[in-house]
């Protein structure tokens, strides 16, 4: 019989190979040599390639979603939730610090041994410093991406400084407008008020059937006009649901008489002033 071709690695090749990728290597016959070295000649790509995805969101996503959610597209609202997303990454940039210190010093006191254990811990010491190096990276990345967008809402909101004075302020008129928010996604998804929203409307001085008659005139109104074929934008909602806070924004003052014998409860002496004296 012909002899059959060899393959790009030989029976012989397999049984002295030291299996090994980037920061691993198993000294065994009895590790697959072909997978190995795929491994080795693609898994480099695909470490560059991760490096794209070192953080948990993309700059989209953190902008778009994580700043909004339950903030009603307040500015101090999105802008406190900036605050609190850059001081997670803070504390995770803190921890993280220390852990790659004790990396470093792992690496230099392995990095010379010739036992193969301690040479083992050394190369996945390696690899956790390069992991580790990715998610600092991220942290960074995502503290940049949260910073311009702070910048960004300050500018197309003419805020040149705030404080906490300056967010209270604007906190009533935030209420309103989410509970009308939260009104038309009941109405559009069941056609009915939930008592939560009922109660939302309460607090902040809105009469709920007042809340439930504008938020249907919405819908049928916005319905007229898909009828019509005249698609309006996402930007339509948001607008009706400013021009809500507008209207009946002085509604909570009136609730806050009732329940604190005056309109502004609110105590500036307790605030953290920075702009507002």
């Amino acid at each position: 019989m012909p002899k059959s071709k060899k393959s790009a690695i030989t029976s012989q090749d397999k049984s002295n190979i030291l299996s090994e990728t980037i920061g691993f290597m198993v000294p065994s016959n009895n590790i697959n040599a072909h997978a190995v070295e795929k491994v080795n000649r693609f898994l480099p790509e695909l470490d560059e390639k991760t490096k794209a995805f070192d953080r948990k969101n993309s700059q989209t996503t953190l902008a778009m979603m994580t700043l909004t959610m339950m903030t009603g597209q307040s500015p101090y609202r999105m802008m406190r939730q900036i605050m609190s997303e850059v001081e997670k990454r803070k504390g995770a940039l803190s921890e993280a610090q220390v852990t790659y210190a004790e990396k470093l010093k792992e690496v230099e006191e392995l990095a010379d041994s010739i036992d193969t254990v301690k040479q083992a811990k050394y190369r996945q010491t390696c690899v956790s410093l390069s992991t580790l190096e990715q998610k600092i990276n991220g942290s960074f990345k995502d503290i940049a991406t949260l910073i311009d967008a702070y910048n960004n809402i300050k500018e197309s909101n003419n805020i040149e400084d705030w404080d906490e004075v300056a967010f209270e302020k604007e906190e009533k008129k935030h209420h309103v407008r989410r509970a009308f928010e939260l009104m038309y996604r009941n109405m559009f998804t069941a056609g009915r008020a939930s008592e939560a929203s009922i109660e939302y409307c309460q607090q902040f001085g809105i009469h709920p059937q007042v809340c439930v008659g504008e938020v249907s005139g919405y819908l049928s109104y916005v319905s007229e006009r898909i009828e019509n074929q005249d698609y309006p934008h996402a930007n339509d909602l948001e607008e009706f649901l400013d021009e809500m806070a507008e209207k009946y924004q002085s509604n909570p003052d009136k609730t806050s008489e009732r329940l604190f014998g005056k309109a502004d409860f609110a105590t500036n002496d307790y605030m953290y002033k920075t702009v507002t004296k």
